[in-house]
C-alpha cells in the first residue's frame, strides 16, 4: 500500500506524501455531509481517491478514523454504490472515478429531494386536514414589509404551486426581485426548480411605461433561463397593479411606496377564492391584448414614443 497520508480532522489543510504530491483542503469535500454521508464516510471516501485501492488498516491509519467505524462506513458507501469492494483477503476498496462519483452523488441528491417533496405534500395534505382550518369562502391574509420579506415570504410561495401561477409583474417587482437576488436568495431559480418538478403552468406578463423598456431587457436577459418558456410570457405598455395568483386562490399583491420609486413597502397574501377568480379573470382580459414580443411595443398610451 502506498504510504500517502491525508491529514488529521483537525486540519483544514494539510500535505499528501508519496509519488505525486497533492494537497487535500477538506472544506473543498464539506458538500459530501450536506448530500448525507457521515463524518467517517467522507473521510474514508476521500482518503480512498487519494490511494485509488486501499485496505481498512491504510484508510483508518491516513484517514484518521477509528477501526471500530471503518467497516460499517465501507459498507455503506459500497450499498449506495460509491466506492467498489473486493472480496479478497484482506478486502480491498476501489475509488471511482470522479466524474461517475459525481454523478452518483447528483443522482442520489435529486431523489432524496424528490422524496422530500414528496413527504411535504403529504404535510401539507395532514395540515389542511386539521379541524381547526377555516371554511371555505374565509377570508385570510398575511402581510409582509419591505421588498426583502415580500420576495422571501410572499413569492416565494410561488414554488408550492400544485396546478398553475398567473403573474402579473411591473418593474418594482422585477428591482425587487434583482435586489433579493444579490443578498443571496434567488426565488425565481427556486421557482423555476419547482416548476420543472412539477409541471404547473406559470404565465408572466410584464406591464412597463416608456422608460423602463432597458430595465425589462436587462431583467429578461439575466434570468432568460428561469422564466417560463417564450409562449408563456407577455408584455403590455399599460400600468396597472402587480399580483400573483396560486392556483386559482392565493393571491399575492404588492404595495409600493406611492412616493419611493424603488420602494415597495409591503404585500398581502390573501386567500380569497373570489378575489381570486376575480383577478384571474382580469388577468386573461389583459392577456389577449398583451404582446408575445418585447419589440412589438411601439406606441404608449400617454405619448406614443418606443422603447429605448
Amino acid at each position: 500500500m502506498s504510504g500517502a497520508s491525508v491529514p488529521s480532522r483537525g486540519s483544514a489543510r494539510g500535505a499528501v506524501s508519496g509519488r505525486n504530491a497533492a494537497r487535500v483542503v477538506w472544506s473543498d469535500f464539506a458538500l459530501l455531509e450536506e448530500a448525507g454521508l457521515g463524518s467517517y464516510e467522507k473521510r474514508a471516501l476521500v482518503t480512498l481517491a487519494v490511494h485509488g485501492v486501499a485496505d481498512a488498516a491504510t484508510l483508518c491509519r491516513d484517514g484518521d478514523i477509528p477501526t471500530s467505524k471503518i467497516y460499517a462506513a465501507m459498507e455503506t458507501l459500497g450499498r449506495d454504490g460509491l466506492v467498489d469492494i473486493r472480496r479478497s483477503r484482506p478486502r480491498l476498496y476501489q475509488a471511482l472515478p470522479a466524474d461517475l462519483l459525481a454523478d452518483r452523488l447528483t443522482a442520489q441528491g435529486r431523489e432524496r429531494a424528490e422524496q422530500a417533496v414528496r413527504r411535504i405534500d403529504g404535510l401539507r395534505d395532514a395540515l389542511a386536514r386539521l379541524p381547526h382550518r377555516l371554511a371555505g369562502g374565509e377570508r385570510r391574509a398575511d402581510m409582509a414589509l419591505g421588498s426583502e420579506s415580500h420576495v422571501k415570504r410572499h413569492v416565494s410561495r410561488l414554488a408550492a404551486a400544485r396546478r398553475c401561477v398567473l403573474s402579473y409583474l411591473e418593474p418594482g417587482d422585477l428591482r425587487a426581485i434583482e435586489q433579493v437576488r444579490e443578498t443571496g436568495f434567488d426565488v425565481l431559480r427556486l421557482i423555476a426548480g419547482s416548476r420543472r418538478r412539477s409541471g404547473f403552468e406559470h404565465r408572466v406578463m410584464i406591464g412597463f411605461g416608456r422608460r423602463d423598456g432597458a430595465a425589462v431587457r436587462r431583467f429578461l436577459s439575466t434570468f432568460a433561463d428561469l422564466l417560463p418558456e417564450p409562449a408563456a410570457l407577455r408584455y403590455c405598455a399599460e400600468i396597472g397593479h402587480p399580483f400573483h395568483l396560486i392556483d386559482e386562490e392565493q393571491v399575492v399583491l404588492a404595495v409600493d411606496h406611492p412616493f419611493a420609486g424603488d420602494g415597495r413597502l409591503a404585500s398581502l397574501l390573501v386567500h380569497d377564492q373570489d378575489l381570486a377568480g376575480e383577478l384571474a379573470s382580469g388577468f386573461e382580459t389583459l392577456w389577449a391584448r398583451a404582446l408575445p414580443d418585447l419589440a412589438q411595443i411601439r406606441a404608449w398610451p400617454t405619448s406614443g414614443a418606443r422603447v429605448d
